[in-house]
This record gives C-alpha cells, structure tokens and sequence, in this order.
C-alpha cells in the first residue's frame, strides 16, 4: 500500500491565517524540506502560494471561501533518490457549525521501477492535536492520550463494542489480563495512533463480566485487545504472546491494521485537495467568464487545472479500490486463530477466545498420532501440515491457573470459583446444602457443576474441586 489517510472532526473557527502558520510551522520541522528556504520558483496570491525548488520539491498552501464553506489546503511535495515523490496533503473543511479534518500521505513512483512504500503518519496530525483543533467525534476526541474508563463506563464501553461510540476513527479495546495488567502500553499506543484512532482501556479485571451482560459476550477480555470500526464491526481481536514480553510486536500489529483500515476509507465529510482544487478552479472559471470574457487563455488555464484535479481523483479511487480488494482478499480475525469470527459466532460461545482452533487442534494431533481413523495419505499429510502450521493459543494455560487460584484457599473456594463461573454465565441456584451452577446453553457440552454453600464444607476439597472443574471443562490438553 503507497496511502496513508485520516479524518476526523475539528473546531469549525480555525481561519485561514492560522492554518497557514500551522503548514509552514509542520514544514520547518521537516529535516530533509528545503522549499521554505530554497525557492527558486513562486506563485503568491490571496488564495494560494505555490513554491519550487530547483531540486523539484514543491509546496502547494490553497483556500477557497463561499458563503458558510471555508476550505484551506497545504500540498508538500518532496522528490528523493530513488525515484519516488512522497506527498503529503491537509485539508480543513469547515461547513458553518462543522468542521474536519483530512490527512493524505502517498509514495508515487516517478521511475517504473521504484520500489513504493507506505507513507509515515505526518508529523502536522500530531501538531493540530497539541494546538487543541479536534472537536468531539461521537463520545470521544481524537487525542495522544488513551481515554482510560472508570468502574461505572460500562455503558461507554459498550457504545464502542456496539458502533455507538464514534463516527470517524475506530477504537481500539485493551482488556485486563487475568493478572489485573495491561498487555501492552496504552500511554505508547495512543501516542503512535493519535488521529487514527481512540484507545479505550478497561479499568479492572471485573469490569468485563459487567460488560459481557452487557454487550452480549462481544468484549475482548483476559488480556485481548480488539479493534473496532466506528459501525461496531471487529476488525480484529488479538493477545499478547507469550514471546512477545514487551507487547511491543503487539503494538506493531495493531498500529499497522488501523493504519491501513483508517487509509482505505474514502473522505467521508471532510475534502480531498483534489476537490478543493477543482472548486478553486471552477471559481475563478466562472469569475474570469464574468470579467473579461475575451481572455480565453485562462479560461483554458482554469479548465486545465479542474481537469487534473479530476484525474487524480480518479487515481485516488483506483488506490481505494485496490486497498479494499486486498483487505477482502486478507481478511481480518484473530491472531493465530484456525477459526473465522463468522464461523466461530455460529458454532458458539468459546470460553476464551481461540478455545475453537485449540480443541480442533487438539483432536487433529491426537488423531495423527494414534491413526485411529483410517484414511489417505494425502488427507494424514494435510492434518499434519495444519498441526505444524499452527499453535495452542496458550489460554488455555491461564483459565487453568485461574481456576487453581480461586480454589487456593478452601474457606473461599466456593465464593471465588462461584463468581468465575457465574462470569462464564452459569446459573447459581440452591440445592440443599450445596450451590448448583447450570452452564448456559451455548456453552454445549459443560455439566452442571456443585459447590458447597458454606467453608466449613470446602476446606480440604478446594483444590481437588479446582481439579474436578479443570478435567470437567476439558483443558488438560489444549496447551
């Protein structure tokens, strides 16, 4: 992919000589720009400067005001060595009571054969966020900072799973680990994502059995991090592995897949430089025809300029299109996951995410490994191929330990593993002496299981119940 693209909303009183500042204060900062200090072309007028230098760098700042509708624009363009020009394009749009914000950076190859990357997030998102321009996006700002939830967010938290949360940046959702941790920095990620997307941080570890009632099971928990569109999809769920001790390959992955959703979204209120060219064009066009209709030279001048800012639109659609086909072609799911989301949602609910892919892996190995099912050896070898290909999740290995902990203690057995399997959705009823917990339905193929009601009746059967649940719920071998 050679795009890099954002939009989000801002302040609608930003006026043209702030946002001129704010281009050439973005362009200073710009080590390898010589055009502010090296112009050896220019073009200065009330609605657009336009520089060069000899080396072929240009700098493009536009405006168009009529009636409520005030657009400026700021258009850099910096060639290198290889046979590339990177660009990067800021438009602000402000529509009366609305305003927003569009950043585009693309790597266009000059020479046929050079290699196109994907532009880095421009340094000027960063630079309107610290001068306070971006206004509200639904219940959130676009920001450097992760919007950390308190006890009672749960209805926020739920607004982001459900596509009630925002309307242009999607959002990213850091659940606790078991361990009541985060799996990676917030504070790092917000800063990497800011203007592409907002970050949600989940408070505690009990937060997500509040939010599961409350969004129907669709939150990450346990330490995964989910990413979701502003309509509510999810984009995609991942943890944290077991390699990646710093979390910051997990960060990586995430950056790169909001990076690359938020680039193959067309504009969606805000204006393209292309339309904001065009309608300049058309402008003094029309003013040229009103005022001296026997200069024909810049009629075509004008006319010339519309059309050029039609081919690149063209050009910019082309590049979505392909952004999308690739995205469809890719996919997006869980990390390590054998199993579609699609799939998974109509087989059931797992017990932690990835369960599906571990029990089939499961039943794939031991199959391989004692031939109790006789087939063909093209089938054996793609089993084995499948095995090799993939890995336990590991998870299974941290819903053991959390059952182990919630029996430590024999006196609080029946509270702690009570409340982890009322979290799963079991239906605590009294039976006597004892607690009867019920799975739900769509937890297939679990039995009801029984505590004692009072400690006195749990103090040497606290671990072995542990136990009993373990081998009950069929996790010994999924790690």
């Amino acid at each position: 992919m050679s795009v890099f693209a954002t939009e989000f909303p801002v302040r609608a009183d930003v006026e043209k000589a702030t946002f001129a500042a704010a281009a050439v204060a973005w362009i200073r900062g710009i080590n390898n720009s010589k055009v502010l200090q090296n112009a050896d072309a220019r073009e200065l007028h009330d609605d657009e400067v336009w520089l060069e230098t000899a080396e072929g760098e240009t700098l493009s700042i536009k405006s168009f005001e009529n009636l409520d509708t005030s657009v400026f624009g700021v258009r850099l363009e910096i060639p290198d060595r290889f046979g590339r020009r990177w660009r990067t394009e800021c438009v602000y749009s402000s529509f009366g009571t609305q305003a927003f914000v569009r950043v585009r950076g693309q790597c266009v190859a000059i020479d046929p054969a050079a290699q196109i990357e994907t532009p880095l997030k421009p340094h000027i998102i960063r630079q309107i966020i610290d001068d306070d321009w971006q206004a509200a996006d639904g219940l959130f700002k676009a920001s450097a900072q992760p919007i950390y939830l308190k006890n009672n967010d749960v209805e926020i938290a739920a607004a982001v799973l459900s596509g009630n949360a925002s309307s242009f940046l999607p959002c990213i959702y850091i659940s606790r680990t078991n361990q009541n941790k985060l799996p990676i920095s917030a504070d790092l990620l917000a800063k990497r994502l800011a203007g592409l997307c907002h970050i949600v941080v989940e408070p505690n570890r009990g937060f997500s059995f509040e939010l599961m009632e409350a969004s129907l099971r669709k939150n990450p928990y346990g330490g995964a991090i989910g990413l979701f569109s502003p309509d509510g999809r999810e984009l995609l769920r991942a943890f944290k592995s077991s390699k990646d001790k710093s979390g910051r390959e997990l960060s990586d992955y995430f950056v790169e897949k909001a990076v690359f959703f938020m680039s193959g979204l067309a504009a969606k209120r805000g204006w393209e430089w292309q339309q904001l060219q065009e309608a300049q064009s058309r402008y003094l066009r029309e003013k040229v025809i009103s005022q001296r209709s026997d200069e024909l030279d810049e009629y075509i001048n004008h006319f010339d300029a519309e059309l050029r800012a039609k081919e690149e639109q063209i050009e910019n659609l082309k590049t979505l299109l392909e952004i999308a086909k690739h995205e469809k072609a890719e996919g997006v799911g869980q990390v390590g996951d054998i199993l579609q989301a699609g799939l998974k949602a109509q087989v059931g609910t797992e017990l932690y995410d990835g369960e599906f892919s571990d029990r089939l892996r499961h039943y794939l190995t031991r199959a391989i490994s004692t031939r109790s099912v006789e087939t063909d050896t093209r089938t054996i070898k793609f089993v084995e191929k499948l095995v090799e290909a993939t890995a336990f999740s590991g998870r299974a290995a941290s819903l053991i330990n959390q059952i182990k902990g919630a029996c430590r203690d024999g006196n609080e057995m029946p509270k702690n593993l009570g409340s982890l399997l009322t979290g799963f959705g079991f239906t605590k009823s009294q039976e006597g002496k004892h607690l009867k917990f019920e799975p739900p339905n769509e937890l297939f193929g679990l039995q009801t299981e029984i505590l004692p009601s009072t400690p006195s009746d749990s103090q040497r059967g606290g671990k072995n119940r542990g136990a009993e649940v373990i081998k009950n719920f069929g996790l010994k071998g999924l790690k």
